[in-house]
């Protein structure tokens, strides 16, 4: 499998209902995600100098690898977070009707 015409996961999270809508609709209807899961999570982190806790829903989203790009703008335009975490993870291998699936649902 060639990386740039790979396949991939991008992993974001939000504590807004309303920013996780529209990164997911903007992702489907732009065709840059085939799937987007949507998870409950708690997540602790240190944000300037202090620990905290949120109720976060955790976007697992299936992408090819050459829409990271695209994939990383969309998020950021639609995020209520200042920094929001936006992070590719490549696949190295899958079931090969799966990912032949995410080829042919995206541009």
């Amino acid at each position: 499998m060639e990386s740039q015409e790979g396949y991939a996961i991008v992993l974001s999270t939000t504590n807004d209902e309303e920013s996780r809508q529209a990164i997911i609709e903007a992702l489907l209807n732009e065709k840059l995600a085939a799937c987007i899961q949507v998870m409950p999570i708690s997540s602790y982190y240190q944000w300037h100098g202090e620990v905290n806790c949120d109720e976060e829903s955790l976007m697992i989203i299936k992408i090819l690898h050459r829409h990271y790009i695209e994939v990383e703008r969309v998020i950021l335009a639609h995020h209520n977070y200042q920094v929001p975490q936006v992070v590719m993870l490549p696949i190295e291998t899958g079931f090969h009707e799966y990912l032949q699936w995410i080829q042919k649902s995206s541009k």
